[in-house]
């Protein structure tokens, strides 16, 4: 079964919704009071700005504001016309979300340049790029989109403004099954030179370094070419999407930083001149079109320091742990057999923390991470009680939004949004705690994925608080 293949927005098939009205009986799902929707697309902030999308992707925290980056990957749009992406903004735990930018640049056929968002993040430096300290550290919200002129582009937020700047990576030609995108963003301190660097992982060309310049428009200057060239990396165990690789994801280990490419591991060599070295392949890949993804660090179980944790997304889906000081992998949960159990009928292509795994407190003591699922449901299987499909280009996905709960002695559990509403929920993208000093305790959910069917005003993000996520979760 072919998943994502990032070609430009077409038509096809009617989305099918096929909702079952039967309670399970065998899972428990969160009371419907410990989630409440944050933002439904479709509705205008108050200044009348349209805020819509079919997929919420990302969410960040940045200065004390929790951020979110849409997308309109198969909007069917309805009388605001077609949109570009937009980033949208909630200033706090009573205010309502509102358009903090929206990328409205068009192409010459009058198509948003800018599809969606495909990765958002707050990075911090303390250094500039020479290594001297700054009188204070500098936050900067850092974005990047699908961009359907094929360009790699970064932008940076001026807080100061409200503008966002715009800074080229590479300029490439997208390609029937090919849009090429920066889809990871990620932060370290080199530990040889003492300079603080952003990292932007762009396909096809790899992952790109930044350092703080106050000089340049939006103040990070970037490398002109890859730390880590992908023509020198195996598309090994990618079997979509014509063999290109994604720069999935980054994590601090041990003070040491890593990336996930594809069904691989690389280690930054820090320095003068860094080079990064392959650690990790996951000698098990099914079929994938992104390999691993998550990259998140964890304690090691044995107490010698920290491991990796990342998901495998596809037929053979699981969560391995990797130890990157000597290349061991260890397989902690097998998502289709975790799912067959719990929800009383078969599960095959699955994807697993699109972007993330959060860290949250447990009430139960240490800390848990919470991880959203998407899973397709194999064709001539039948649909368990208390559950409901989407039928999307691909084939069936199951409704609703379901999430892992990994608690810190290695034990999971599964939780779901109750979509009260019948709204179909499909996929959580990204889950963030709330940055507002009045509700500490609180998360946010976001998602849907329109899986290459047609789609409109599908993005959401629910919140809850963490014990009524994780207490719910069985």
């Amino acid at each position: 079964m072919r998943r994502h293949s990032y070609c430009l927005p077409t038509l096809l098939a009617a989305l099918v919704l096929v909702w079952s009205s039967r309670v399970s009986t065998s899972l428990a799902q969160a009371p419907q009071g410990a989630f409440a929707a944050s933002y439904i697309a479709g509705s205008r902030d108050d200044t009348g700005r349209f805020m819509g999308g079919t997929e919420m992707r990302v969410l960040a925290a940045h200065a004390g504001r929790l951020y979110g980056g849409n997308g309109y990957w198969e909007d069917q749009p309805g009388p605001e016309g077609l949109q570009g992406a937009q980033i949208l903004v909630l200033g706090g735990p009573g205010a309502r979300w509102r358009v903090d930018h929206a990328f409205e640049e068009r192409l010459p056929d009058d198509r948003p340049r800018d599809l969606a968002v495909s990765a958002l993040k707050e990075v911090t430096f303390a250094t500039d790029g020479n290594g001297v300290r700054l009188a204070a550290p500098v936050s900067l919200l850092v974005a990047a989109n699908w961009d359907l002129s094929g360009a790699g582009r970064v932008f940076s937020r001026d807080d100061a403004t409200g503008a966002w700047t715009a800074a080229t990576l590479a300029q490439d030609r997208p390609t029937p099954g090919f849009l090429p995108q920066v889809r990871s963003l990620g932060t370290h301190r080199d530990r040889v030179t003492g300079i603080d660097h952003v990292f932007a992982g762009q396909n096809p060309h790899g992952v790109f370094s930044g350092t703080y310049d106050p000089t340049v428009p939006g103040h990070i200057r970037l490398s002109a070419t890859p730390e880590l060239d992908l023509s020198n990396v195996s598309p090994a165990g990618i079997s979509g999407r014509n063999g290109y690789l994604r720069v999935s994801s980054f994590a601090e280990c041990n003070g040491t930083l890593y990336t996930a490419v594809g069904q691989h591991i690389y280690e930054r060599t820090d320095g003068a001149e860094p080079h990064w070295r392959l650690v990790y392949t996951n000698s098990y890949p099914g079929h994938s079109e992104t390999g691993l993804r998550g990259l998140t660090t964890i304690p090691d179980p044995s107490g010698r320091g920290e491991v990796l944790l990342a998901a495998v997304e596809g037929s053979a889906a699981r969560i391995v742990r990797v130890d990157p000081r000597d290349g061991g992998g260890a397989t902690e949960l097998d998502l289709p057999e975790f799912l067959r159990q719990r929800w009383g009928m078969p599960a095959g292509y699955v994807i697993a923390a699109y972007n993330d795994m959060a860290k949250v407190r447990d009430p139960a003591g240490g800390e848990a991470l919470l991880i959203g699922i998407e899973a397709f449901i194999p064709g001539q299987a039948q649909i368990a009680a208390g559950h409901g499909v989407v039928t999307v280009g691909y084939g069936r996905l199951e409704a609703g939004g379901w999430y892992l709960v990994r608690r810190s002695n290695g034990h999971f559990d599964l939780g779901q949004i109750p979509a009260g509403s019948g709204r179909a929920l499909v996929a959580i993208r990204s889950i963030r705690a709330s940055p507002f000093p009045q509700e500490r305790d609180a998360l946010y959910f976001s998602g849907y994925d329109a899986n290459k069917a047609p789609a409109h005003d599908t993005a959401w993000i629910f919140r809850s608080t963490v014990g009524g996520a994780i207490g719910a979760a069985r």
